[in-house]
């Protein structure tokens, strides 16, 4: 059924992604994209609540049976924003704005959501409640928590939630849903090192600061691989390391900023500790003095179990059991929806499609993945809110 009313309805999805992708709008700023997406579900019925958590939107239909005492919600989550970064796909579709550009796709995911919306309002037979939920500064990694901080659950609760992204590298119209990690967790790395300067000629009348911050960068590498689980994934890299300003001058302080993700709380937790472990040794090795600090920026995003078997049944009669890909890999980016999925049981997946990886200045979204995305939101949404799943208790 579905796939006969998205064809009586492709040139509409089609014109919000193009309308979308024209004028794409950073995180937090996003009030546009929120008010058209806003308009779409109200001329379809929807109940919509905007303002949560600055441009977030939330907006609910109810079935037939909603108010029976084993009435299910099922939540899909869908991001506004887009990057900071320039365009350059020549589309005749590009963005209109300097600067900005849906380089990661998220004015798909907007539309998927918004197709799924759309089929789901004419829909008789759906019994529980759905809700669509639109995050803001997805890609600051801080929507979700600003949502969660202005009642999202408790205003608007759930017994499940779902979300996915597009993934060129993996087939174009196949499926892929990991098991347990999906992505990984993500922290940021500030050390500030502090030592004697000295002049290039003549280090031993001072400490170096350079020599220090260096070692402690390849130390922290090598034994990454041996305080987590060789099974499980954790990564620890330094894309800043900032001293000095004249080439014969050791300078009194180097600044290095990194990040680290894992796909495990224990992993997180020992590499962690070995941050702080290389920070102290380093200390007494060069006789410098150092502040290490890691901020958690997002958890992993975990699957549920049960939500992972209802996305591969869905997928599968959506694509077919031979194009859903069972167990995929976990990513070792990072989403912010992992503030969601740990507060309610649900599952993040993936759609292929060729071309760029996103945030690429040539990436660009297959229009492809809508119907596809749209149609496995469509069936769970359909499928979660039976009444003969029973109630499972809102988070």
């Amino acid at each position: 059924m579905f796939s006969a009313w998205y064809h009586e309805n492709r040139k509409t999805t089609l014109g919000w992604l193009e309308h979308l992708h024209q004028f794409p709008e950073v995180g937090f700023e996003e009030t546009e994209t929120a008010a058209f997406a806003a308009g779409v579900l109200r001329q379809h019925g929807y109940d919509v609540a905007c303002g949560i958590g600055g441009t977030g939107i939330v907006a609910t239909l109810h079935g037939m049976a909603a108010d029976e005492p084993h009435s299910r919600t099922i939540a899909f989550r869908a991001e506004l924003d887009a990057l900071p970064m320039t365009e350059k796909t020549g589309l005749g579709y590009a963005s209109t704005r300097p600067g900005k550009f849906h380089g990661c796709g998220h004015d798909g995911h907007t539309v998927v959501a918004l197709t799924a919306a759309a089929y789901l309002a004419g829909r008789r037979n759906l019994e529980g409640t759905v809700r669509f939920i639109f995050q803001p500064a997805e890609e600051l990694l801080t929507g979700a928590r600003a949502m969660l901080a202005d009642g999202l659950f408790e205003r608007f609760p759930c017994d499940e939630i779902y979300a996915l992204h597009n993934l060129p590298g993996l087939p174009a119209g196949t499926v892929g849903v990991p098991a347990t990690a999906a992505l990984a967790s993500a922290d940021d790395i500030n050390v500030t090192l502090r030592a004697k300067g000295s002049h290039g000629s003549m280090p031993h009348t001072g400490t170096d600061a350079i020599a220090a911050a260096a070692h402690f960068v390849t130390s922290v590498q090598q034994a990454a691989t041996r305080v987590i689980d060789a099974r499980d994934a954790g990564v620890i890299s330094f894309g800043v390391f900032r001293g000095g300003t004249v080439r014969n001058v050791l300078p009194d302080e180097v600044r290095l900023e990194g990040t680290m993700r894992t796909t495990s709380t224990s992993a997180r937790t020992r590499l962690e500790g070995l941050l702080r472990n290389a920070a102290k040794a380093t200390e007494l090795l060069f006789d410098v003095q150092m502040d290490c600090s890691v901020e958690k920026v997002a958890p992993v995003t975990v699957n549920d179990p049960d939500c992972v078997a209802a996305v591969h049944e869905a997928a599968a009669r959506v694509v077919g059991s031979e194009n859903v890909l069972g167990n995929a890999r976990s990513l070792m980016a990072s989403e912010d929806f992992s503030e969601l999925c740990a507060r309610v049981p649900g599952a993040y997946f993936f759609i292929g499609q060729s071309g760029q990886m996103p945030h690429h200045p040539e990436y660009v979204f297959d229009p492809g993945v809508i119907p596809i995305g749209a149609a496995i939101f469509a069936d769970l949404a359909q499928q979660r809110t039976s009444r003969k799943l029973g109630l499972r208790p809102a988070h």
